[in-house]
Parts: structure tokens; C-alpha cells; sequence
């Protein structure tokens, strides 16, 4: 055993009190007999700080056992259970919650502290006491003389009492700053926190926490670091694959690669990274190819990606905390999906600060799936076709929660990926003829044809959809089919109907303005693409439109100044860039407009040709 693979328990309370940090005395004596039976030694921190800084390993299991806030269980019910195992713990004690009773906050008044006696009869049976700042102070909120004060006089009462140094320390709520850290990290040989797992950064151990409401089965997960499974399925990925296990090397303990027919140097790349790759025939039903992956699985938790997606290396420790959660089964985690074009449904700019893992797009779009969950019998994939294990998940009882982990996608860049959605198209096709009354598998098809460019079988699709369902996003995108059809009159009725569903709706607003522009009613237009940028300030076709609508009622100034404002949000959008020439040569500002209109050629504008011409034109006008 590694020393940095040690657990750090963490305990609060051990009594019959009503809250969720307070462990029954029957609970607490189980865990520590389990930790007996399976041959568990406790240790001091001194002595795991030793054996971390050593590099150390040790044939032993062991573990640390903490107590936050000094709370008279310990005394009570820990000590006795204490000297008949022969174990020991840390006490990390607030010195004024002993001294002045009144100074503690009600939130912590479910249970009695230590008293002085007390904590002097542990200290003289072995355990540890440290401490927990003077007066229990968030110090993420102090500057940094109170910080000091908080640190100094806990350490001089303790030191005082029991005539031995402060060696360790737990912050307050957990919460520090980086400078605190620093300071803490300087002052004592550790620190805890409350972050779960098994991190032992200086100045920031990481522990396991032990609830009320914390299983056998969970408490005994819980000595060991959990060990995680890449599953990937893959088809012809080597242009994405290296950059994608790269960037989870050192985070997953193993990559297990499903092939279902690669061509290219795909397998080569992927025996780089690992030697667990399978092959697996296509049978059109990427669920199968997917609970293929889990079968040759071996870790206690699972990761899902696509070979042209990847995760950044600061988020590594917050999938390793996460998977230190045993109640939850399953995280969902938020894909980014990187993409130019600003009219897809949810687009985001990027930032203008330069960030080199952007490889030069404009934004993304959002997509929300768990991706990260518990390795167990009966857990698999549904679904030919835009599989998810979210079902099966909570099928089984799982809980479901979110993980503040974004996945980067960069496939939605490339050409290919309307040739990905048509492949996905015959077996969605399938999925409606199985079930014909699943209306989430007809509006996928209808996405699917509309990513096509089938807008006839689109609208056909999300209406059987509706029929069936009378849901939000079905309806938003029919109103969005019928307005690319120029179905001008019906796509205002829907998206009427969509702001009838849900009164804070951008995308909506944005759609009226669209089509009442495109009706050449331009003060509703306007109207509908303030309402837009109203609810999103960043929806940045709603601020170029608005350009647009001004410039064609005459309002140059407005315009130039909502275009402007557009630049702040995506500084090398070329059309907005154009649109803002325009404003300038109609006000006769030709020097300005001849930068807007280089700036939207060197921005890759798409009318490259009609921008030329303009340009020579003012230059010719202007004798440049």
C-alpha cells in the first residue's frame, strides 16, 4: 500500500443527534470492526506525512481516522471502541467553542462539545489534537493579519493546554484560498479538507467522508481509491484518437478500445495508450458496441468518450473527487461541441482571450449526458441510435447528479459531420418503424433531417413527434423547420406557441425577429431581437440581426453601436464586421468602413469576392 493511497476518514459526530454529520454509536462501532476485520492499522498523521515525504510503501493497510469540531461522541462513544481495538484518531478542536459557549453558531448546536478534562483524557490515551482555527471563520473570507490571528491563537491555547506544538490542521468549511493554503502549508506539517478522496496536495489532504446515512457497503468502498474504465468505441478516429487518450493519461487506470472496422492507423495509435483493444462487428446499434466495451470493463467506474473528444488536465482532480461519491450511480457532464456557425440552436461565443485549445473556432453549442458512472451488473446502453445509459441507470435505482467536468468536442468542426448524421439516419429510420409511438425517436429523426437538410420530412417528423408529446424542444425546432421553408405565417404561429410554453425564451424571440424582418415588418423585428438579447445576453446573431434591422430603417448610429457590441462578444465574426462597413459607408465614414470591411476579409468572410470589389471601389474613391 502506497501511503498516498491511505484514507483519511472523516468524522463529525458519533451519537443519536438529528443530523447528517452525526454517525450512530451502533453505525461508528461496525466501521471501525469492519476496518479490524479486514486488517486495518490506524496511524497518526505524522506518521502518513512521513511515509508520503519517504515515497513509501508499507505491506500494511492502514487508515487515519479524524474528528471535526470536538464533539463530546468522541469522548463518549469513539475512546472506549478506541483502546479495545487498539486504534487512534485526530481531534481537530475550535478553542473558543470550549471557552464561551454563547460564540457557537446554532447550525452547530446539535450536540455537545469536549470539554478540557476531556480532551486532556484523550490526549493521554493517544489521539491527536490539533486544530480547527480558533473560532471556526470561513478564512477564504479574511484577509490575510486575521487569518494569522485565527491560526496563531488556536495554536498557543492548544499548545497551552496540552504543553505539545500544533502539527496539524482542518479548515473551516473546508474553504480556503490559495494564499491561505500557502500559509496553512508553511504553519503545520498537514491540512485536511473536505474534499473526497485520496489527494494529498501540501497544505490540502483530501478525505472520505462518513454520514449518517453512509452504508457498510459504501463505508467499505471507501478504504481503497476507486479505479476508473476509459470505454471508447471507434471506427477510423486517427486524426482525433492521440490528442483523446492523451488527455486522460495518468486520470483512467485503464483504456478499454471497442474497434468496430477501422481502416486506417486507428489500432496502431490505440496500442500506444493500451493493450485492451477488441474488435467488434458492426451490427448497426451503437448501444451494443458501446455495452460491448463494458463487458471487457474492469474498474469500479466508468468514463465515456468519442474519439474526437477531450477532457483539460485541471479537471482530472475533479473527476477523482467525484468518484469518491458512492451514493451517487451516475454524473452527467456538459460536452462543449466547438462549431463557426452562430445559428445553431444554443451557440455560445468562445471568450476573445486567447486560448490555444479553441483551435480558432468562434463557440460552442451545449449537450448534457452522463458520461461518468458506477461499473454494475445490469447497467448497459439503450438505444440503436443516440444511446444513453441514463435510463438504465435510474432503471436500477441509481441516483443521478451533475459533475463540473466539461468534455471538449472538436468533431462538429470538421465537414464529415452531416455525413455522420446521415449515417445515423437509416437506423433512426428503424427506431420510428419499431416504435411508432416514441416520440423522442421521431424527434430525433426530425433533427437528423434537418441537420440534412430535409426540411419537408423535418417538419413531417417533429409534427408526428408533437402528436405523440407536446413538448418544448419539438416544438421550438418545427417552428425553425417551417421558418427555413420560408413558411413565414405558420412558423410565427409556433414560435407564439413556443413563448406560450415558456415565457423566457431567446431563441423564440430571435425566430419572430427573423421572419417579421423577413416580412418587412421591421419594428416587430426589432422589437423580438432586443427581447432576445434581453433573455441571452450573448446570443450574438440576435445582436447582428438587430445591426441589420437598424441599418434597413435608416438608424445608422444604432446601428454601428449594436453592431459594435457584437464585436465585444466575437471579435473576428467577418459578417458582423461586413454589416458594420456598411453602416460606416452610408453614414460616409469611408475610412472606417474600408478597416470594417478588411477586417471582415481577413476574418474569412464568406462573400470574399463582393468585398473586394467594395474595397478597390472606396480605395479608388478615396485615391488610396
Amino acid at each position: 500500500m502506497k501511503y498516498t493511497d491511505v484514507p483519511i476518514l472523516m468524522y463529525h459526530e458519533i451519537g443519536e443527534h438529528d443530523s447528517p454529520w452525526c454517525v450512530s454509536p451502533k453505525a461508528f462501532e461496525q466501521q471501525m470492526l469492519i476496518l479490524k476485520r479486514h486488517g486495518f492499522r490506524t496511524i497518526s498523521l505524522h506518521e502518513l506525512r512521513k511515509g508520503i515525504e519517504q515515497n513509501e510503501e508499507t505491506p500494511e493497510k492502514l487508515a487515519v481516522i479524524t474528528f471535526d469540531d470536538g464533539r463530546k461522541g468522541v469522548y463518549t462513544h469513539a475512546l472506549p471502541l478506541f483502546q479495545k481495538l487498539g486504534f487512534t484518531g485526530t481531534i481537530y478542536i475550535v478553542p473558543q467553542w470550549i471557552d464561551r459557549k454563547e460564540s457557537i453558531p446554532n447550525s452547530e448546536k446539535y450536540s455537545d462539545f469536549l470539554t478540557w478534562e476531556e480532551l486532556r483524557e484523550l490526549a493521554k490515551r493517544g489521539l491527536e489534537i490539533e486544530s480547527h482555527t480558533f473560532s471556526h471563520k470561513n478564512l477564504a473570507g479574511l484577509d490575510p493579519p486575521a487569518v494569522l490571528q485565527e491560526l496563531a491563537e488556536a495554536d498557543r491555547i492548544i499548545s497551552e493546554r496540552f504543553h505539545l506544538p500544533v502539527h496539524h490542521f482542518s479548515y473551516p468549511y473546508g474553504q480556503f484560498t490559495t494564499l491561505v493554503q500557502e500559509k496553512v502549508w508553511e504553519r503545520y506539517a498537514t491540512a485536511v479538507t473536505v474534499k473526497k478522496g485520496f489527494a494529498k496536495l501540501p497544505g490540502a489532504y483530501a478525505r472520505q467522508w462518513i454520514q449518517r446515512d453512509t452504508s457498510f457497503e459504501q463505508f467499505q468502498k471507501l478504504l481503497s481509491p476507486p479505479t476508473l474504465s476509459l470505454c471508447m468505441i471507434v471506427k477510423n478516429e486517427e486524426e482525433f484518437l492521440e490528442q483523446c487518450l492523451a488527455s486522460v493519461k495518468g486520470l483512467v487506470d485503464e483504456m478499454v478500445i471497442v474497434d468496430t472496422g477501422s481502416s486506417d492507423a486507428t489500432k496502431k495509435i490505440a496500442s500506444a495508450f493500451t493493450d485492451t483493444i477488441y474488435d467488434f462487428a458492426w451490427c448497426d446499434d451503437f448501444a451494443a458496441a458501446r455495452n460491448e466495451s463494458l463487458r471487457h470493463a474492469t474498474g469500479d467506474w466508468v468514463l465515456v468518450l468519442d474519439a474526437d473528444e477531450v477532457l483539460a488536465p485541471e479537471d482530472h482532480a475533479v473527476i477523482r473527487e467525484s468518484i469518491n461519491s458512492w451514493e451517487i450511480s451516475g454524473f452527467q457532464l456538459l460536452t462543449k461541441n466547438y462549431c463557426n456557425d452562430s445559428s445553431i440552436m444554443g451557440w455560445r461565443p468562445c471568450p476573445p482571450a486567447a486560448d490555444p485549445s479553441r483551435k480558432q473556432v468562434q463557440g460552442w453549442f451545449p449537450s448534457l449526458k452522463v458520461r461518468l458512472f458506477q461499473r454494475r451488473a445490469g447497467l448497459k446502453f439503450t438505444g440503436a441510435v443516440h444511446e444513453m445509459v441514463d435510463s438504465s441507470i435510474t432503471s436500477l435505482g441509481g441516483r443521478i447528479a451533475s459533475c463540473p467536468v466539461l468534455v471538449h468536442h472538436y468533431g462538429t468542426l470538421q465537414l464529415q459531420a452531416s455525413h455522420k448524421t446521415g449515417k445515423y439516419l437509416e437506423l433512426n429510420k428503424k427506431k420510428t418503424a419499431e416504435n411508432p409511438l416514441d416520440a423522442k425517436a421521431f424527434f430525433e429523426l426530425g433533427i437528423q433531417y434537418k441537420e440534412l437538410g430535409r426540411f419537408a420530412l423535418a417538419e413531417e417528423a417533429l409534427e408526428r413527434s408533437l402528436a405523440l408529446d407536446s413538448q418544448l424542444l419539438p416544438l421550438l425546432n418545427l417552428a425553425i423547420i417551417q421558418q427555413k421553408q420560408d413558411k413565414f405565417d405558420q412558423a410565427i404561429q409556433t414560435f407564439f406557441k413556443v413563448l406560450e410554453k415558456k415565457e423566457k425564451t431567446a431563441e423564440a424571440h430571435f425566430g419572430l425577429g427573423f421572419c417579421f424582418f423577413r416580412k418587412h415588418q421591421l419594428e416587430e423585428s426589432a422589437n423580438h431581437f432586443q427581447s432576445a438579447i434581453g433573455i441571452d445576453p450573448l446570443h450574438l446573431d440576435a445582436y447582428i440581426n438587430l445591426g441589420a434591422v437598424y441599418e434597413k430603417q435608416g438608424k445608422y448610429p444604432a446601428a454601428i453601436t449594436i453592431l459594435k457590441m457584437a464585436l465585444r462578444i466575437s471579435p473576428d465574426n467577418g459578417r458582423c464586421h461586413y454589416n458594420l462597413g456598411v453602416a460606416y459607408e452610408k453614414t460616409g465614414n469611408l475610412s472606417l468602413a474600408l478597416h470594417a470591411y478588411q477586417k471582415a476579409l481577413d476574418s474569412g468572410y464568406v462573400r470574399k469576392d463582393e468585398l473586394q470589389e467594395r474595397i478597390t471601389k472606396i480605395k479608388q474613391f478615396m485615391g488610396t
